[in-house]
């Protein structure tokens, strides 16, 4: 699949970008603990003594809308960009073009409780590599306010989780990282630096843009 230079990526790519984010941030910030993750599947990423999942807790039609605004924005068959247009006004968003107004999604823990049990259930399924020490990553746009981290400790601190899931990352924003140790209830924030991320986050891009070509394929770490 050919991949074009400043547009979005595919919907289906041969490794997942937000897993290449969460490789790379990871092995960045916690290179004590973690190196040389592999990208593979049940689960997403898998070092010597650890399995991480990777997942996104978003609100499903927001996601949809804003997938639906990049296919739009940089479409250039105008039957196609209306169709594009007209759906996510069907989800509630009226296009604006390249400065898009987006509504407000209250800032609430459940769509993060949502994601995390989806994780634990397929979890349970019994159908993932054994690990003795499984992990979560969970991306989300949702601002997790001083409410929100009450409720999320709550929650990850209790038998429901830590039975399953020993160390909880929650990226908030894009740059707020909050960290749960599950299995022995501390919890602690980290504040990424923003021009640090964006970095990291065109590298994944590279990562993916390098497995969808068979001369660099073999340079990522696959299974």
């Amino acid at each position: 699949m050919k991949i074009e230079q400043d547009k979005p990526l595919p919907s289906h790519t041969k490794i997942d970008y937000n897993e290449c984010c969460a490789k790379l941030i990871l092995e960045e910030l916690f290179p004590d603990r973690y190196s040389n993750l592999l990208l593979a599947d049940k689960p997403d990423l898998q070092g010597s003594n650890v399995g991480i999942e990777v997942t996104i807790a978003n609100d499903p039609k927001m996601q949809e809308a804003l997938n639906d605004w990049i296919k739009a924005y940089y479409c250039t068959d105008p039957k196609l960009q209306h169709r594009y247009i007209e759906r996510m006004q069907q989800l509630g968003v009226t296009y604006t073009g390249g400065v898009q107004a987006w509504p407000t999604v209250p800032p609430t823990f459940s769509l993060t409780k949502e994601a995390a049990e989806k994780k634990i259930l397929k979890l349970k399924s019994g159908n993932y590599r054994f690990f003795q020490r499984y992990e979560l990553f969970i991306f989300t746009d949702i601002w997790y306010h001083e409410g929100v981290i009450k409720d999320a400790k709550k929650y990850f601190f209790s038998t429901s989780i830590n039975d399953f899931y020993k160390t909880v990352y929650v990226l908030s924003q894009g740059s707020d990282l909050h960290v749960f140790e599950t299995d022995i209830k501390q919890y602690r924030n980290i504040k990424i630096d923003t021009p640090e991320q964006s970095n990291r986050n065109i590298r994944a891009r590279s990562m993916v843009e390098e497995a969808e070509d068979p001369n660099h394929y073999k340079e990522i770490n696959l299974p």
